[in-house]
């Protein structure tokens, strides 16, 4: 008996041994490859509450910028001006061709250094030409601004620059939406920036300038359950939740596998949950959605379009209008990007998508309505514009370079490239930028 008992326990040994063996091959090996995030979350350092803008870039922040999946780990610094740029005077030398590149997170470039951000692939490619004409591209794009807080900010610092040339990146994915207060509200719960609405063909600013204590709560619950109150316990009903910071902090793996246990398995997750060996996360907000959900962003493909967003349409009609007309009067020309979102690029992310949201299945959708209604607002003011889905679609079918990143699903450094590229070839070939002769042949968009 006693020997069984032995034998037992030595194969349990062995079993144990094993498995410890495994667990610290694959620590090491995360950690040789570096496949992990840091310990740390980095947190949204550069950002800081704004009276005019809702929040702004803090200036003179430093730091580290990565997501659980380390797709991107960048070293981030903003300027005395507040600005996701090298330092820049407000004057320009005489010699010089200022561009100013206004937009949201797409154009502030977070997950690329700096220098791999379309704006400074435009720039590069621009003094690449033979010319005595010195070209400056300002990166002045903000995480989540919408187009109403480009109009503000252009107002109020953008001009100082003297910008010769002012390209707005529009995002169809969420910028109508965020010019929206009443999408805005529906989709994160509350108001947060000062917005504009429409009095006749008047645009009128309300909650300026900003005080969240003086903003009304919101008249909607908040569409995506906050991951503080999901679970329904209190952290401390979870027996290992202080386990948690230890693993955290000295394991690579640990970091690596609990984003892709997520995404796998979410029963599994959940339940390490609730036993507090994970926080919270999508897969939690998932199991709380209410029958029916549909994200309010993908309201921006629905067809036909409801009441809310046909008014968001009209007033980001205005919005641009505006900016164009205060864009002449300071000197300068203005032009428009058109961005790409994942789902518009990668057509078995939306599919993906529908069964996720399986209320969006008996809709209908289009994902190039917002673009048309883009191109009909730009048209209607003669703005002159690229769209840059077709490249970028173009690219796909051609190569497999990937250009939005899968879990983050903002740009990779080759889908900046491209877009400065094309961006490039653009303004050459409309000429919104002085370059000539050899310059015009060399417009060809290439990653």
């Amino acid at each position: 008996m006693m020997r069984v008992l032995r034998a037992a326990l030595r194969g349990l040994g062995l079993v144990l041994a094993g498995i410890l063996a495994a667990v610290l091959l694959l620590e090491i090996t995360v950690r040789v490859l570096n496949l992990a995030p840091p310990a740390a979350s980095p947190g949204w350092f550069w950002k800081a509450p704004d009276e005019q803008y809702g929040w702004q870039h803090l200036a003179g922040a430093t730091g580290r910028w990565f997501n659980p999946y380390n797709e991107y780990n960048v070293e981030i610094t903003i300027n005395s001006k507040g600005l996701r740029d090298v330092e820049t005077d407000y004057g320009k030398a005489a010699d010089e061709f200022r561009i100013l590149v206004l937009g949201d997170s797409y154009v502030e470039g977070m997950r690329v250094p700096l220098e791999q951000t379309f704006s400074k692939v435009l720039e590069q490619r621009l003094n690449s030409v033979d010319s005595p004409i010195v070209f400056r591209v300002i990166n002045a794009g903000v995480s989540a601004w919408g187009s109403d807080q480009a109009l503000l900010w252009y107002r109020n610092e953008g001009v100082k620059y003297e910008p010769d040339l002012v390209i707005l990146g529009f995002f169809p994915g969420n910028d109508f939406l965020n010019n929206s207060e009443a999408l805005e509200v529906e989709n994160f719960g509350g108001v947060r920036k000062p917005f504009f609405h429409l009095d006749g063909e008047q645009l009128t600013l309300r909650y300026y300038p900003f005080d969240p204590a003086d903003v009304p709560k919101p008249v909607t619950p908040v569409t995506v359950p906050s991951t503080a109150v999901i679970t329904g316990e209190s952290p401390s009903a979870a027996p290992l939740q202080t386990w948690r910071p230890w693993l955290n902090r000295f394991s690579a793996l640990y970091r690596y596998a609990t984003p892709m246990l997520r995404d796998a398995v979410p029963p599994v997750a959940r339940w390490l949950v609730r036993w507090g060996l994970m926080e919270p996360g999508q897969e939690e907000i998932d199991a709380a959605l209410p029958a029916g959900y549909i994200p309010a962003s993908y309201g921006v493909y629905r067809r036909p379009p409801t009441e809310q967003w046909q008014d968001a349409f009209t007033l980001t009609n205005t919005l641009l209008r505006a900016l164009d007309k205060d864009v002449t009067a300071s000197g300068a020309r203005l032009a428009v990007a058109i961005l790409t979102a994942q789902e518009q690029v990668y057509p078995e992310l939306w599919d993906s998508l529908l069964l996720h949201y399986p209320a969006m299945q008996d809709k209908d959708w289009d994902l190039e309505q917002p673009n048309r209604v883009l191109y009909g607002i730009l048209d209607g003011s003669n703005i002159p514009y690229i769209d840059l889905l077709p490249v970028f679609r173009e690219h796909v079918a051609a190569s497999r370079t990937l250009l939005h990143l899968r879990h983050d699903g903002h740009w990779t450094p080759a889908a900046e490239r491209l877009a400065g590229a094309a961006i490039y070839g653009f303004l050459v070939q409309n000429r919104l930028v002085p370059v000539a002769g050899a310059a015009e042949t060399d417009a060809t968009p290439t990653p």
